[in-house]
């Protein structure tokens, strides 16, 4: 029987991804080994969404081809964003997501391939992944002390909200209709994509049959879910809520355009108790930096959504996140994006640095920030984000809630 090994790092669509391929290796006869060294074909998944996932992925290639036991094939994003590194160092077959058809030649197989087949993530799946073993940990410490596991860093709320223990997600599609200046993803995933409702209601069946209670709806651009389709977002949203059961959708990668297009549906079916939390990342709080950023969008009328949200709906969990130092940032764009936290409350934040990806618009742009100001502006808005968002869940041993 033959082998393979499959590392895969990145976002939580391309771990998914990544046990797609390990289900199809299997269903092909192959065995799914745990060390390159076991290996007679290696299958490198790399993510590239920025500069420090593409480093991730190139140390990882550098390292899995000292193994010459096996056949190193590269696939994921980082063929499709940045080939140009690619070829420094790595010669061999390599293949984007939209061309997942030729690991079918790679292995000599008929067979078709399924994608965005898989709901869950385990801990072999995140074997090489470090930080997100340490999220699982806690989580599983936190979940066996039972009503005592608030007691346990009660600021966690990101493992919680940002992990993926225990829970059932719906890829709802792959691809987005934004065009954001700074993004290379749509070079490797393309256009809008989504599955058709009944698909996405009969995974959620399957979840909920199996015992899940918590359902992540994501995509690349899930506020677009449909819209190549004749549907909507909204529309999916009422066909799962007919379904009964003890359960919880969470909303990842909601651009807050599709948050305002449907804030009266959201405010309303938000009310319902089964939504709990959305990820709706502003990127900036500089409305200057968000249209060179093509983000179709106003700091006002985001701001004003997430204010509502908070007033009609205190329990439901909001995940924002920042981009530092986009080319043209001032300190006075960075401080209105620092204003942003003085004027909602939000569950969890991020923050990370802008780095140019091959191809993007807004790697052609002049007047780049800076490296030592770009890291001096990172350090300013996690300390407000220690401040406004972490400290704040921190409360004395018997007042946890």
């Amino acid at each position: 029987m033959k082998k393979v090994y499959i590392r895969s790092n990145g976002c939580i669509d391309n771990l998914l991804d990544g046990k797609s391929y390990k289900q199809y290796f299997a269903e092909n006869g192959w065995e799914i080994v745990q060390s390159p060294a076991e290996a007679d074909l290696i299958l490198a998944n790399t993510c590239a969404f920025d500069k420090q996932h593409e480093d991730t992925s190139v140390a990882d290639i550098e390292e899995l081809k000292k193994f010459k036991n096996a056949q190193l094939v590269v696939t994921g994003c980082l063929p499709k964003i940045n080939q140009q590194r690619l070829d420094q160092v790595f010669d061999g077959i390599s293949f984007g997501p939209k061309e997942r058809e030729k690991i079918k030649d790679i292995i000599g197989s008929d067979r078709e391939v399924k994608w965005k087949d898989q709901h869950t993530i385990g801990d072999d799946d995140i074997s090489e992944l470090p930080h997100r073993k340490m999220v699982h940990q806690v989580a599983k410490l936190k979940s066996r002390a039972g009503r005592f596991g608030k007691y346990i860093l009660p600021n966690f709320e990101i493992g919680e909200l940002t992990g993926d223990q225990e829970a059932f997600f719906l890829v709802l599609g792959e691809g987005c209709l934004g065009n954001c200046a700074y993004c290379a993803i749509k070079n490797a995933k393309g256009g809008l994509v989504s599955k058709p409702i009944p698909e996405v209601v009969e995974e959620f069946r399957q979840g909920l049959a199996k015992g899940f209670k918590r359902f992540i709806l994501t995509a690349d651009d899930t506020g677009a879910y449909g819209q190549d389709i004749k549907t909507d977002l909204p529309t999916l949203i009422e066909k799962l809520l007919e379904v009964e059961g003890d359960y919880r959708l969470n909303i990842y990668h909601l651009e807050p355009n599709w948050l305002i297009k449907y804030f009266d549906y959201f405010l309303k079916v938000f009310d319902t108790d089964k939504i709990d939390v959305i990820f709706s990342p502003i990127q900036s709080g500089s409305n200057r930096i968000l249209k060179a950023m093509r983000r179709p969008y106003t700091v006002e009328d985001y701001v004003a959504c997430i204010r509502a949200l908070r007033e009609k709906l205190p329990s439901l969990k909001i995940w924002n996140q920042f981009i530092v130092g986009f080319p043209g940032e001032t300190d006075e764009d960075h401080a209105d994006s620092m204003k942003v936290l003085d004027q909602v409350s939000f569950n969890v934040v991020q923050a990370f640095e802008y780095s140019d990806r091959p191809g993007t618009t807004a790697s052609k742009m002049e007047n780049k920030t800076p490296p030592d100001v770009m890291a001096k502006r990172l350090k300013q808005i996690r300390r407000k984000i220690l401040l406004k968002v972490n400290l704040k869940k921190l409360k004395p041993i018997g007042r946890a809630s």
